[in-house]
């Protein structure tokens, strides 16, 4: 795991000497079925080229996240590595956005409200934010599942609240 958390801070840095409009993000998370479930995420948003076609996304996000979950084994704590795709739309009081991605958790959760039997899930949020000072304070909701890659296929849903600084 510290093989891959190296590479991907040393991708971030790479895609930060590239980047225009580039952004860090602080977005702290709790989990909506167990008010047990939080989580801290530090990430990097880097925008893509825009062509004009809709489909495409805006921008990539890179980031890590540290979890509190409880765990019928007792290990309350995971570490995630994520990549995911971003669709924005800024406006000129904040922003509208939905994205989807990968997630990699350092362990699978087992507890009574949520299962997640596999350490590969995906993710997918919708978020809405307002301009604060130099960047935007918004609050979404994500959908971790495995999409059934291994059953059972519980998934985790939790509500976000980020702030967004744009370098």
């Amino acid at each position: 795991m510290a093989r891959a958390t190296l590479f991907v801070l040393g991708l971030v840095f790479a895609i930060s000497a590239m980047a225009g409009e580039a952004q860090w993000i602080a977005a702290f998370g709790r989990g909506t079925e167990s008010a047990e479930t939080d989580i801290v995420r530090l990430g990097y948003r880097h925008p893509l080229k825009d062509n004009g076609e809709w489909w495409r996304p805006s921008h990539v996000q890179l980031g890590v996240s540290l979890w509190r979950v409880p765990d019928i084994r007792g290990e309350t704590r995971r570490l995630d590595l994520n990549v995911t795709s971003i669709w924005r739309s800024d406006k000129p009081w904040g922003y509208f956005e939905a994205g989807f991605g990968g997630y990699l958790l350092s362990k699978t959760i087992n507890n009574d409200e949520n299962r997640v039997p596999s350490a590969f899930e995906f993710g997918s949020h919708v978020g809405i934010g307002l301009k604060l000072g130099p960047g935007t304070l918004g609050i979404g909701l994500q959908h971790l599942s495995n999409a059934g890659i291994k059953q059972p296929n519980g998934g985790i849903n939790l509500i976000l609240v980020q702030y967004s600084l744009t370098r």
